[in-house]
């Protein structure tokens, strides 16, 4: 079986295009995201592409020829789309009609998930190295609904110019997560686990982004850095219910540190849909302004929530990987 590895920040995925089959047996994702005894990742984007459609309206991000993170052209740097991973041959710059695909995401624990905002930026960039486009609009059809992706590609003139980055392959990425909501009575539940997991949270509130967060806000950044997030977190999904929960302190009106526990993975270096729920939260207490910088442990995400939820990310292509097809069910064990 053929994948190709991407990560934002640290928080990596693989990524299947035309599984053409049943859904992923969950002991083959647990085993191939595991990072001993496997290929590692958070989780696992089982992808199949779909026609595109020249009827669909416009969305926000429809012609637009501007860099997606820096507002900057996009300008090829010489020798992309010449050889792209997965992919079939030459670049095109801003082909016209956007690229498609459906998707299940799967958790490193096997179990399935709506959406992940660095997950779809992960699978917009395989598709769009797979067509051998430099830039494109991707739409992918989530558990959640309909996503877009606004993705540009570039390739690094050598591996110094890639930073403590590995990887050849570099992305930027706007993400439409569409409208957050939030629940009043998940919200009461969830304060009252908090208040006896982590006192030292001031504040909390559930809400979604297509997936469940909580966001529980600290006092100062020692506070953020002495909570306990790998026990409070895993104590959450069975003292509250399954959820991702990312502890953050603001430090000014457009800047935030944020830590996160993702269900189903555990602690990771950062949460795209957890930054933009971040954001949303806080500007709804009137914290923070509605473009702000998220800083996680592996990077910093742009969020906008002027109009919905947009999050801005690159994204690293980092290998293409051959791994063994998931075994076939078996009628049972030996006699």
């Amino acid at each position: 079986m053929h994948l190709t590895k991407h990560h934002v920040f640290g928080n990596d995925f693989l990524v299947r295009l035309e599984p053409h089959g049943a859904p992923c047996p969950v002991g083959w994702v647990r085993g191939v995201c595991d990072r001993t005894r496997g290929i590692g990742a958070d989780g696992v984007m089982w992808a199949q592409s779909l026609p595109s459609n020249t009827d669909d309206p416009p969305s926000r991000h429809s012609g637009e020829s501007r860099n997606p993170v820096s507002g900057g052209l996009i300008c090829a740097p010489e020798g992309v789309g010449e050889h792209t991973p997965g992919g079939t041959g030459a670049g095109s710059m801003g082909g016209s009609s956007p690229l498609r695909a459906e998707m299940r995401l799967y958790n490193a624990d096997g179990g399935e998930a709506e959406v992940s905002g660095n997950g779809l930026a992960c699978l917009a960039q395989a598709l769009t190295l797979r067509a051998g486009r430099d830039e494109a609009e991707v739409l992918i059809a989530t558990a959640a609904g309909e996503r877009s992706v606004a993705i540009g590609n570039s390739r690094f003139a050598g591996a110094d110019d890639a930073g403590d980055s590995f990887g050849r392959i570099r992305s930027r990425a706007a993400i439409d997560l569409g409208q957050a909501s939030e629940d009043e009575e998940r919200t009461g539940r969830v304060r009252e686990v908090l208040a006896a997991l982590a006192p030292a949270v001031s504040r909390a509130g559930w809400m979604s982004v297509g997936n469940p967060h909580v966001v529980a806000l600290l006092e100062d950044e020692a506070a953020l850095g002495t909570l306990a997030l790998e026990l409070a977190g895993a104590a959450l999904q069975t003292r509250f219910e399954p959820v991702n929960f990312e502890a953050v302190t603001v430090v000014d009106r457009t800047r935030v540190r944020m830590r996160v526990f993702e269900r189903g993975v555990g602690v990771t270096s950062a949460c795209g849909s957890g930054a933009a729920a971040a954001a949303w939260r806080l500007h709804g207490w009137g914290l923070v302004d509605e473009a702000i910088r998220v800083e996680m442990p592996g990077g910093v995400a742009e969020v906008s929530v002027a109009s919905g939820v947009e999050l801005r990310v690159p994204v690293i292509y980092v290998a293409d990987v051959e791994a063994p097809e998931p075994a076939a069910p078996t009628g049972g064990g030996t006699t």
